[in-house]
């Protein structure tokens, strides 16, 4: 898809399209049904190496993965998940009511992972608001196609079932997008900032600004996961803004005379 935002803006990074499809094409990036792997990192190979990634049921295995991507949310599938995922997005053991069962789940988990269960995220002040975030401010989706793809916007076309594009950006192109997205909306609020998982901010919040009636910008990156593989594959300064396609093609009307076009953006961008 050839985008006129895109070659105003001239990104440092290339934007992603987030795609559900039922189809995969060949040679696409995904992870081994067996292997764990974080729906962040189909984000960034998507980016930065210019590849098509992609995911399914099979083949992500982070619950938060899934239910990020609207393969259906197992947070609550039972009270001992509600329980544990709770403590984990909280304070950990900290925050956990039957410590003892949590803290055989942090023997249990890989290395790598022990201190953030042990310490928690710390999304929420307490299990309680951690409960309400998943039981009820978590957007769920269990979509009927079979796969989501991550795909260079300029390898996608017209006719596919594009439901975002993910933007990683630096400060400056971030202020661009947001006076542009501004730029097409009412009121003073085109960017949405949400507490939760970082995958979801790329792709399932994203999915529920585009059922809105004034769909809003989600910036994403903000926890600690996301902070992480920014560094790793991208840089400390870069974080990502996501654009629902009903708020994109809107956008994209407006980008042939825009903030990108004035006098005092070019003397910015040199």
């Amino acid at each position: 898809m050839k985008s006129i935002i895109v070659e105003n803006l001239k990104p440092e990074f290339a934007p992603v399209a987030v795609v559900w499809s039922d189809t995969i094409p060949t040679n696409t990036f995904q992870f081994k049904k067996d292997k764990f792997g974080c729906v962040l990192y189909l984000f960034a190979h998507a980016s930065t190496q210019g590849k098509v990634a992609g995911g399914s049921r099979e083949t992500v295995l982070c619950t938060g993965g899934r239910a990020a991507l609207g393969f259906g949310s197992g947070f609550d599938a039972s009270e001992e998940m509600l329980e544990t995922h709770a403590a984990l997005f909280s304070k950990g053991l900290k925050s956990a009511q039957d410590r003892t069962a949590y803290q055989k789940r942090i023997d249990s988990v890989p290395k790598s992972w022990k201190d953030m269960f042990e310490y928690g995220e710390r999304r929420h002040c307490s299990l309680d608001l951690a409960k309400k975030w998943i039981l009820h401010e978590l957007p769920r989706y269990d979509i009927k196609q079979k796969y989501v793809l991550f795909k260079p916007l300029n390898e996608t076309s017209n006719d596919e079932n594009i439901r975002a594009i993910i933007f990683p950006v630096n400060p400056l192109e971030l202020s661009g997008l947001v006076t542009l997205a501004g730029s097409v909306m009412k009121g003073t609020d085109p960017v949405r900032v949400p507490q939760g998982t970082d995958c979801s901010g790329i792709s399932a919040f994203a999915y529920a600004e585009a059922e809105s009636d004034a769909p809003r910008a989600v910036m994403g990156m903000m926890g600690t996961d996301g902070r992480e593989v920014m560094r790793k594959r991208f840089r400390d300064d870069i974080i990502t803004l996501t654009l629902p396609i009903p708020l994109f093609l809107q956008m994209e009307k407006e980008a042939e005379d825009c903030i990108f076009h004035v006098p005092a953006w070019k003397n910015l961008v040199g």
